[in-house]
């Protein structure tokens, strides 16, 4: 059985993207699927005959809706165009992983024509089946469905991850000057060659971060690598939604600034963790050397993690059986 899949954001040298859709894909194929054709984030699919060659002979279309999903944007509007896209047909359509907030009412109609819709929050999927007049499941997003597989090793040392928005990851630059042994460790990565020299590294960083005297920049340059250093850090500073899920994977504590929308208040608030973990702005002008997780937190994350897996695997099975239908 053939599956395609729209928004593949695994092209945005992001490690929690790539992670999502490694696991999307693995997913798939264990339940018997093959993904024969990616339309990558912000790609014109519509445009793209190739593309729209494979939807046609697919069994089953893939909507990767991640965190484009909100506040009306284009690129989500575009993506929900795919419903009455006519390479679609009637082939089954199945919208994962998906944010919703705050989006137009012009955005229900299509929305009600997805066959299956799985939000990665619980006030998401209350939101898409009010705005589709049908039911709408949610679980963990796909990056905490499977274990980190890191080894268990000695935490030493604050790392400052980046933000998707100008203003955070300049508090979280000023923040990384004022702390002892801290690293600059973003989620998003360069892998060219240049980058792999201090000189380049601490340019990009000045730029990046807005400041001078930043601390070490360091980018892992794959998933695995990624996860292994947050897995060695004493605390997380970040205003990543996916570096909180990895930190959440590798049971490292972390502190958040607030992300482009209220995606990281509301995996706090299904984790059972609450919003302490979530700080505004000026909490970090004298920041914090640590913040341990307390014994109930470690175990809500751990219940959490076991629900992504099992809600995963039942939400691939029942893609493939949407596919089956089609066969």
């Amino acid at each position: 059985m053939r599956a395609v899949i729209l928004n593949d954001t695994s092209t945005r040298y992001h490690h929690g993207c790539a992670r999502v859709m490694r696991l999307l894909a693995e997913g798939l194929e264990r339940h018997g699927l093959s993904v024969t054709a990616r339309s990558p984030a912000r790609h014109d699919w519509a445009a793209d005959e190739g593309f729209l060659d494979a939807m046609r002979a697919a069994q089953v279309i893939v909507v990767n809706g991640e965190g484009t999903l909100h506040h009306g944007r284009p690129a989500g509007a575009r993506l929900l165009e795919v419903a009455g896209h006519p390479a679609r047909g009637a082939t089954p359509l199945a919208l994962v992983n998906a944010l919703w907030q705050d989006n137009p009412e012009s955005w229900s109609a299509p929305l009600s024509r997805f066959d299956l819709i799985a939000a990665r929050d619980s006030e998401s999927a209350r939101a898409m089946a009010g705005a589709a007049g049908r039911d709408a499941r949610w679980l963990p997003d796909l990056s905490l469905s499977a274990p980190a597989h890191v080894a268990p090793l000695p935490r030493h040392g604050v790392i400052v991850g980046d933000s998707v928005k100008p203003g955070p990851r300049r508090v979280l630059g000023r923040a990384a000057t004022r702390l002892d042994a801290a690293t600059l460790v973003p989620t998003k990565t360069l892998n060219g060659g240049p980058w792999r020299f201090a000189p380049a590294r601490a340019a990009l960083a000045a730029a990046w971060y807005g400041g001078l005297g930043l601390p070490a920049l360091e980018m892992p340059a794959t998933e695995a690598a990624y996860l292994d250093r947050i897995a060695r850090a004493r605390l997380h500073l970040t205003g990543r939604f996916h570096a909180v899920c990895l930190s959440m994977l590798t049971e490292t504590p972390f502190l958040a600034l607030g992300s482009n929308a209220s995606k990281i208040e509301r995996l706090l608030a299904d984790a059972g963790l609450g919003p302490s973990r979530l700080l505004p702005p000026e909490a970090l002008a004298e920041p914090p050397g640590e913040a341990p997780f307390t014994e109930d937190e470690v175990q809500a994350i751990r219940r959490f993690r076991e629900m992504a897996q099992d809600r995963a695997e039942a939400l691939f099975a029942d893609i493939a059986a949407l596919a089956r239908r089609n066969a």
